[in-house]
């Protein structure tokens, strides 16, 4: 078992030490180690001082803690000690030192606020700016979730809870939707999807995805649509589910089902169907990702096949027109481009889509993160090196930037790289001092989610 860090240590602290002396601790290392004034090169001890200022300026982290390296860490010739319980504090942080804990090289983003939430590790995060301000919704793993708004660098008293319809199979809440306005949020995983209106938390519609036999959260997608008569609509992403398959993991593979529900009318309506290939074609074809645009015109797809010519399985990403109609007023989806983008055995998630369905990224070669352009026909690579299954990429709205999360292979902490599409080059780098959860990209904003419950917003 590896030996856990000494965070006492790493503070200069005793075993017994209280929270004055704690805070006082870290405001000294902070002036001394803050890359604003040390330099970059601090950057790596800044973090570390941060992890074990963040764990014993909590009572219940201190604690266990304690318990966990009782016996392990030979902090007191080979044993510890008990200590007076801990007070508590409500504002560990002082004004002066507020924000140190997260901390970035130069660059347009600055750290504006933080949340922590009690919903424990944040599963999904996603970010609408309306009228009103920023409104926030984290989902969790126990399909509950909480949103926040935003004003004026401010929370409003209220948080609104939601959670997954409990007659459905629970699980965690792996993808979040606003609808353009704010009012409406759609959440899904692997076996169902819901929708919440914002203003109470009230779940107004859940749908199974079960028979869709769904293998990854990315291979669904959704947009939430308001007309201006007030009808709410649901559109969703879904793969094929051919009426006289009865596999439908072997089929819906091959294609993509687009439903549209309207909100109170329970009336089934028939799909948009768009197939990848005929349905009697036998070779290797699987989508991997779903993305609709924001307006659900327009669809893209990710897929894995076997075509002809070509002895390796290839990546094929591929823009889809929805709104074609035939003489009859029918919806014929049309292939407006379709591309070859290297051997699928060295692409591998995180995916990530633009909200015009436009660009799309994916691993490559597990080192760098290749970006397609589906409305031009050509792709790019930027050279983020190792990029392991923790990884999260978001796309800014207006496709200028693309942010990319991944662990420091130093100390396991949350690095966002964030990268101009346009030149290729890194611009900033931002640093947590949890691992990072999940990750969005909205209007001028960059929020990040860690694994210890706390959700940051980055302005830009």
């Amino acid at each position: 078992m590896d030996t856990p860090e000494n965070y006492y240590a790493t503070l200069g602290v005793p075993l017994n030490a209280d929270n004055e002396t704690i805070k006082r601790a870290y405001r000294q290392l902070a002036r001394r180690y803050h890359p604003d004034l040390a330099g970059p090169e601090a950057a790596l001890q800044m973090k570390r001082i941060n992890r074990a200022y963040a764990v014993l300026s909590d009572e219940e982290q201190r604690h266990s803690y304690d318990i966990v390296i009782g016996g392990v860490i030979d902090l007191r010739n080979g044993a510890t000690h008990p200590r007076s319980r801990p007070r508590r504090f409500e504002h560990p942080i002082e004004p002066e030192f507020d924000g140190l804990n997260i901390f970035s090289t130069r660059g347009p983003f600055h750290a504006e606020l933080s949340i922590r939430s009690s919903m424990g590790v944040v599963s999904a995060v996603k970010g609408r700016q309306t009228t009103h301000g920023l409104l926030i919704a984290g989902g969790s793993f126990d399909g509950k979730g909480s949103i926040w708004q935003v004003v004026q660098q401010a929370l409003q008293p209220q948080i609104i809870q939601f959670e997954a319809d409990p007659a459905l199979t629970i699980e965690s809440l792996r993808e979040l939707r606003f609808s353009e306005a704010g009012s409406l949020l759609a959440g899904w995983g692997r076996l169902s999807l819901h929708v919440w209106d914002t203003l109470s938390g009230q779940r107004i519609w859940s749908s199974s995805l079960q028979q869709r036999a769904v293998s990854a959260p990315y291979s669904v997608d959704t947009t939430l649509r308001v007309e201006p008569d007030g009808k709410r609509l649901v559109h969703t992403a879904l793969p094929l589910l051919p009426s006289d398959i009865k596999a439908p993991r072997s089929w819906g593979v091959r294609g993509s089902d687009i439903e549209s529900h309207l909100m109170g009318d329970e009336t089934p309506r028939p799909p948009v169907v768009c197939l990848e290939e005929n349905i009697e074609h036998r070779s290797f074809w699987a989508i991997r990702l779903r993305a609709l645009s924001y307006d659900a015109r327009h669809l893209l797809t990710l897929s894995c096949a076997q075509v002809t010519g070509n002895p390796q399985q290839v990546v094929i990403a591929r823009r889809w027109d929805l709104t074609t109609q035939t003489r009859f007023k029918g919806m014929r989806p049309q292939i407006l481009n379709s591309l070859e983008l290297g051997q699928c055995e060295e692409c591998t998630p995180p995916y990530a889509a633009s909200l015009d369905a436009r660009l799309v990224a994916f691993t490559y070669q597990g080192k760098q993160l290749r970006i397609c352009d589906t409305v031009s026909g050509t792709y790019s690579e930027l050279g983020t090196g190792a990029m392991g299954s923790s990884a999260r990429v978001a796309f800014s709205p207006d496709c200028q930037f693309v942010a990319v999360a991944r662990e420091d292979s130093e100390i396991n902490e949350g690095v966002v790289d964030i990268w101009s599409i346009a030149t290729g080059q890194l611009i900033q780098k931002l640093y947590h001092p949890w691992q990072i959860s999940a990750l969005d990209y909205t209007e001028r904003y960059l929020l990040v989610a860690l694994t210890d419950g706390t959700l940051h917003v980055w302005n830009l």
